[in-house]
């Protein structure tokens, strides 16, 4: 009985089987078509430029066969990451590579419709532009910093109990400098090695070496409340701020206090934020009483640090609406770097009375103190709410010669 039953399950299957296989006409056709062997696979030739690029900024030319003329159906990978693919043709495809950092990085490109990708041999290197500078982090308050000729940045640092400078030397060590009796809103490197300060007070700090908070000298009294600081080529230390005055100080005078120090422009209604000397002139940026940021420059009349008139060089206020300048500084060939609180282009480069964007897809905003290296590395404090940290970027430009340093 058993093997009857056996064998009658069988045969049910089998006609099961017979049934199921018969052509269903209602069945649709496979999706896998054998004779389609899909578009002609991408040939990667070539990158330009050879020897790497900036991560995540420049826009290299990648140069090849059968990429689609249809932008959208080319992707190009590096390592596992997506690039931006700016512009192309079946010969060249212009593509900003993302943020990643490594010498060791693999392009590969997919065209829509080939089965097959491109892949460009050996390996590619893309650096950091922008990189984090120092031991500075969410714990550390930072207001001002500059550096002097052998690189080695300095950096005023609000801490409790104490301000303090800090010290980071050109291979990286970083060490306390001195103690210091305030925080800098903005700092310079002294001809002998002393760092002047100010503190939006009337006074020029000085430091050396070493020194405790409590000896932290009092330099010299100012004629209004002093914001930045800077030198020109004749050693005269100009000084601004909210006192609407511009001082010029003579750091080697030593006949008190208030000795040395002339008020050399009234500014008016206008404070000055941030100052920069720049050949034979004095660069201010400045707030007047409706917030307006405008930089303008002043001749350097002779010698003694007498000022000229007036004259504007960027209407930060009128070109830009939607953020707040901070900070600029000066190239060798005189155009200008702005440092603001934009969300979308925190620091912009003014040439020819034209501001674009700079490095806008890897900085964040805001930008509040630069200083420029010896060559071509600008160093930038910026501010958030996760941390507080020195930037130093690479700018392919020479910055402005700060006269003064040691």
């Amino acid at each position: 009985m058993k093997n009857t039953l056996y064998i009658i399950q069988i045969i049910s299957i089998g006609l099961l089987l017979i049934i199921f296989s018969c052509e269903d006409p209602n069945y649709p056709n496979d999706i896998w078509d054998e004779e389609d062997k899909g578009n002609t696979t991408p040939i990667v030739s070539g990158v330009l430029p050879e020897d790497g690029a900036f991560a995540g900024i420049d826009t290299i030319i990648i140069s090849g066969q059968h990429f689609s003329d249809t932008l959208s159906e080319n992707l190009v990978y590096f390592n596992s990451m997506l690039g931006n693919v700016v512009n192309g043709t079946s010969t060249a495809l212009s593509v900003v590579p993302p943020n990643l950092i490594s010498d060791s990085v693999t392009i590969k490109v997919a065209v829509q419709g080939a089965f097959v990708f491109g892949k460009l041999d050996g390996l590619y290197q893309l650096t950091a532009a922008v990189q984090e500078y120092g031991p500075f982090d969410q714990f550390t308050d930072i207001y001002s910093l500059d550096l002097d000729l052998s690189e080695n940045l300095y950096v005023s640092m609000d801490g409790s109990p104490n301000a303090e400078f800090w010290m980071v030397s050109s291979d990286g060590d970083s060490s306390v400098w001195s103690g210091a009796l305030a925080k800098g809103s903005g700092m310079k490197i002294g001809p002998t090695g002393s760092i002047y300060f100010v503190n939006y007070q009337r006074y020029i700090y000085k430091d050396e070496q070493g020194t405790p908070k409590e000896n932290t000298e009092i330099f010299k009294r100012l004629n209004g409340n002093a914001t930045d600081l800077d030198f020109d080529a004749n050693g005269n230390l100009f000084v601004g701020g909210s006192g609407s005055v511009i001082d010029v100080v003579n750091i080697y005078d030593d006949g008190g206090i208030t000795s040395g120090v002339t008020e050399v422009k009234d500014l008016g209604d206008l404070d000055v934020i941030n100052l920069r000397v720049y050949g034979d002139h004095v660069y201010i940026l400045t707030s007047n009483t409706l917030s307006e940021r405008v930089i303008y420059r002043l001749p350097i009349l002779d010698t003694a640090g007498t000022l000229g008139d007036l004259e504007v060089v960027y209407n930060w206020s009128v070109n830009i609406i939607d953020a707040t300048a901070l900070c600029f500084t000066i190239t060798s060939s005189g155009d200008l770097f702005i440092g603001s609180d934009s969300e979308t282009d925190p620091l912009v480069l003014v040439k020819n009375g034209v501001a674009s964007g700079f490095y806008s897809s890897v900085l964040v905003p805001p930008i509040s103190y630069m200083a420029w290296g010896n060559a071509e590395f600008l160093y930038l404090i910026n501010k958030t709410d996760e941390t507080n940290r020195v930037q130093k970027i690479d700018t392919r430009m020479n910055g402005a010669g700060y006269y003064g340093r040691p």
